[in-house]
């Protein structure tokens, strides 16, 4: 590739109080051509003025205007097409230091060398004119530390024709991480260790929680335990019955499964760290914790704990001011309220230093071989710590974390963590999920700049990190929270209403997931079940990286693997046709390496659908040659409910009562069946819908 033109980038620094004494400085800054279609752009941090809060950096490539072909894309994979006049996302934290933008048959990408925890990711469209750019923290950074403590480095690349799309960036990117990030694929580590291969192969159940005292809101009065000061534990799951409950799953004919014990330690689940031991007698102990070890390895099951090592309260064992976290003024740095209440976060550098590596040998002596479980880490950005006996800048801090994640690679065969943020990505065996994304599109939630989500990181990390691919995939088949929280502490998380969400499952399998259960119920062993039996079809692609993601029709996309294995998902309401096969609505295709093919039976049965239109309700069947027997009827959009069953001769009748016109009503079964015809009833909108077997016609 040619040199690239000499290019400049905007800088503008927002000054003073903000609301009060603000002020905006511009600048205009040369970049440097550093090869191979790229420059980069260096801010040394002794130009920036002592009361910078925010120094945004825009080349002009990272312009466009509305009409633009192309899309501007955020580390996640969200991107938004350009097609607003106004508008503003930004994204505080992100999984991996790159963003682009694509115009036409170009496309800029940005990767973010310095300062990657210290920017919010925005774009900003006005009048129709679009910016897309890092806006670098200053005030965050001197929140803990009185001075910058490295310059703003960000190196920019272009990528023409074929490589200028969403696959083109996360290949550059996952090669730099190959070359410079010590990042392995799977199959380059799994000749070393077994466990990984065992891990391909299993979806995650974590008991959730075996024991956890309650959390505290911010209207209780006391937020801060001391040691024997708590409220009571409350056991969920005891050893024993886990072990029951393994049982019961091995039984329903989970073959594989990886274990994440989580509540295990003192105080049950986050209830006293730092410092886990001893195994929480609540729930049973030391001893029927080592029957539970040998149980899961009986059944030949993989066992890891659950650790947290970010969190600290003042019940810790440990408790002792001087390991927190601690700001530029000498305040301690706080988090959220969980089960031990109001959480300081643990300086890593302290706790490597004084008590985590014994710790952890501990846990291995427990017979534990599996991935060790540390929350938190590759869920949100590494802390600072401003103490001046132990400072730790971010980045230092992150290096803290892979220190540890690798000791528990070494000592217990794995390392896992919660979420996708790649700090940690060179020391990740598996993720409990990426991001929340996904979820926050469903729920409408996005900024209206979004157009979706592209899979960038399961580009990036496909075949090199096991994940599921959201929030919104987690726990799939128990169907969506009772409860309108996101704290999966507490036991209400565990609530589902039944109803599987058949998008959620395509997802999972278009983007390259696995399923992941968090329970403590045995309700759930039949929905862990069918996730297995979703998810066993396509687990050998677990090894294999991701090649590329391509929409072949709206609503239509394929994915493609190093070993020439490709998946086309259809979330249209009509069947697609792809190399002679029929993809039918919300389900999908798998070609193998050989040229076979393989669908499998649709993730939720709806053999039909039905309309009310002039108080008569008009039925649609996907497969009205097969039929269906009556299981279940939801009305969708209205108040309309079951309210009348009979049965004689295998013939049912059903009242939708208060049903309005244009309501949707879903119908689910298994055995052979189908509908005779519908009766409008008398009065009001009250509709019966009579199904049965074939048999004579029956008169209203």
């Amino acid at each position: 590739m040619s040199p690239v033109r000499a290019e400049t980038a905007t800088v503008r620094m927002h000054c003073g109080d903000e609301g009060r004494d603000d002020r905006v400085e511009l600048r205009s800054v040369e970049m440097a051509d550093i090869g191979d279609g790229g420059l980069r752009f260096v801010l040394p941090k002794e130009e920036i003025p002592a009361d910078a809060r925010v120094v945004e950096v825009i080349p002009g490539f990272m312009r466009a205007q509305k009409g633009d072909p192309g899309y501007w894309i955020q580390a996640r994979g969200t991107f938004g097409r350009f097609d607003q006049d106004d508008g503003l996302y930004v994204k505080e934290r992100q999984l991996m230091p790159v963003f682009g933008v694509k115009k036409g048959d170009t496309l800029w990408y940005a990767h973010v060398k310095s300062w990657r925890f210290d920017y919010d990711f925005t774009v900003r469209a006005k009048d129709g004119a679009y910016e897309v750019y890092p806006a670098f923290r200053c005030d965050r950074v001197r929140a803990f530390f009185t001075n910058l403590y490295s310059d703003i480095v960000i190196d920019f690349r272009r990528l023409d024709g074929n490589r200028a799309d969403n696959n083109g960036l996360a290949k550059a990117y996952q090669r730099y991480q190959r070359e410079h990030g010590g990042v392995r694929t799977i199959k380059e580590r799994i000749p070393g260790s077994p466990e990984l291969a065992y891990l391909c192969e299993a979806p995650v159940v974590r008991i959730q929680t075996h024991a956890a005292k309650p959390i505290p809101d911010e209207s209780d009065a006391k937020l801060f335990f001391k040691k024997g000061e708590e409220p009571p534990v409350s056991v969920h799951m005891p050893f024993g019955v886990a072990e029951e409950f393994l049982q019961a799953l091995k039984d329903a004919g989970v073959d594989k499964l990886s274990v994440c014990s989580a509540g295990w330690q003192d105080g049950g689940y986050d209830g006293r760290v730092p410092g886990h031991f001893p195994v929480g007698a609540e729930a049973g102990g030391a001893d029927a914790f080592l029957r539970l070890v040998g149980k899961a390895k009986a059944l030949g099951y993989q066992f890891a704990l659950h650790a947290t090592n970010t969190d600290g309260y003042m019940c810790s064992r440990l408790w002792n001011p001087e390991w927190v976290c601690k700001r530029a003024d000498g305040t301690f740095d706080k988090g959220g309220l969980w089960a031990g209440g109001q959480c300081y976060w643990v300086c890593q550098k302290y706790a490597w230093e004084h008590w985590l590596p014994e710790e952890m040998k501990e846990m291995a002596a427990l017979g534990i071989r599996g991935p060790h479980y540390i929350d938190v880490y590759s869920a949100t950005y590494p802390q600072r710590c401003g103490d001046p006996r132990h400072p730790c800048t971010p980045e230092q801090t992150a290096a803290y974390q892979n220190r540890i994640l690798a000791e528990g690679r070494r000592l217990m065969g794995g390392a896992a963590s919660e979420s996708g943020y790649d700090h940690v990505a060179a020391n990740l065996d598996y993720i409990n999920y990426i991001e929340r994304d996904l979820q926050l599109l469903e729920d409408g939630k996005q900024s209206g700049l979004v157009a979706g989500v592209y899979p960038l990181w399961e580009l990036v990390y496909h075949g090199i990190i096991l994940y599921t691919s959201d929030r919104w995939c987690q726990n799939h088949t128990r169907g969506k929270c009772l409860y309108k929280l996101e704290k999966s502490g507490d036991p209400r998380w565990m609530e589902g209403d039944g109803v599987e969400n058949p998008r959620a499952a395509l997802k999972n399998i278009e983007f390259g997931g696995r399923p992941i259960f968090y329970t403590y119920k045995f309700a759930d062993v039949p929905r862990i079940k069918k996730a297995w039996e979703e998810f066993a079809p396509v687990r050998h692609l677990q090894r294999e990286l991701m090649t590329r993601h391509d929409e072949l029709a709206p609503d239509v996309y394929r994915t493609s693997f190093e070993d020439g294995s490709q998946i086309v998902s259809n979330y249209g309401e009509t069947p697609y046709l792809w190399l002679g096969q029929t993809v039918r609505p919300l389900g999908y295709v798998l070609k193998r390496p050989d040229g076979s093919f393989f669908q499998p039976a649709p993730f939720v049965e709806t053999p039909g659908t039905a309309t009310l239109r002039n108080r008569r309700l008009e039925l649609d069947f996907a497969d009205a040659a097969h039929g269906f027997a009556l299981k279940s009827i939801v009305c969708l959009d209205t108040n309309a409910s079951f309210v009348e069953e009979t049965g004689d001769c295998g013939f049912w009748e059903i009242t939708l009562r208060s049903a309005v016109d244009g309501s949707f009503v879903t119908l689910n079964g298994k055995s052979a069946c189908r509908a005779r015809r519908v009766i409008p009833t008398r009065g009001g909108g009250d509709m019966r819908l009579c199904m049965g077997r074939p048999c004579a016609p029956r008169r209203a």
